[in-house]
């Protein structure tokens, strides 16, 4: 076992080497932001290593979603209309015996009180935010797409998640993590209270930053100009 361990080293190395020359490239050639290419270069690299050390595999994932989620509620914390703000949802929230197609309208649902759908619909009635329920990361972007939201909160499970806000950019997101008590893809379930935070936070005025106006968000100058 010990004689693979310099290999593995190499291994390690080489990648993360590469990742680093793309990453020079990425920052100095295309001009894309050092904070967004640092989050994905990363990831890239600290996935592999959770796989060899028999980690569960989501710590990439868990950075990616307290750095990136950090980095949207700082730049956008009290500037944006909650219009613009877009609650995406992955359909395993919604029980799976419930008969309510809710994918393309999640006001077919009842709001009986089995799943967190209703009472995050409450939500959406209070604060005016948008709404969009996804099965996959393809109706997930075309959800983005269709709303241009300036901003979206995002709730899924880590893996989901992680990889999700690297896809999104430039648009910022703020991820919720979802419990799931009875395994992956099934009637999971998400803290109601931290999805409304995450919202207000966006909404009200914020310590770090002062209002920004609609235009300026709309250029993405936030997250292009990044030092």
């Amino acid at each position: 076992m010990f004689s693979l361990f310099p290999g593995v080293i190499v291994l390690l190395l080489t990648h993360s080497l590469t990742w680093f020359l793309v990453s020079m490239i990425l920052v100095n050639i295309l001009g894309l932001s050092r904070k967004n290419i640092f989050l994905a270069i990363s990831f890239h690299v600290l996935k592999p290593m959770a796989g060899l050390f028999g980690g569960e595999g989501f710590a990439a994932e868990e950075m990616v979603i307290t750095l990136g989620s950090e980095k949207t509620l700082k730049k956008l914390g009290g500037g944006v209309p909650p219009g613009r703000i877009l609650l995406l949802l992955p359909h395993c929230l919604q029980r799976h015996d419930c008969q309510r197609r809710i994918t393309y309208d999640p006001y077919n649902c009842v709001r009986c009180g089995r799943c967190p759908i209703g009472d995050l619909l409450d939500l959406v009635d209070r604060t005016g935010v948008r709404i969009a329920i996804a099965t996959g990361g393809t109706l997930a972007r075309r959800h983005v797409k269709e709303t241009r939201p300036i901003a979206v909160v995002a709730v899924a499970c880590p893996r989901d998640l992680g990889q999700g806000m690297l896809d999104a950019h430039p648009v910022p997101v703020a991820g919720v993590e979802n419990t799931r008590p009875v395994g992956d893809c099934l009637d999971t379930q998400v803290d109601i209270p931290t999805v409304e935070r995450r919202i207000r936070e966006l909404m009200s005025p914020s310590s770090a930053e002062s209002q920004v106006s609609d235009q300026e968000l709309l250029k993405g100058r936030e997250f292009s100009s990044d030092s």
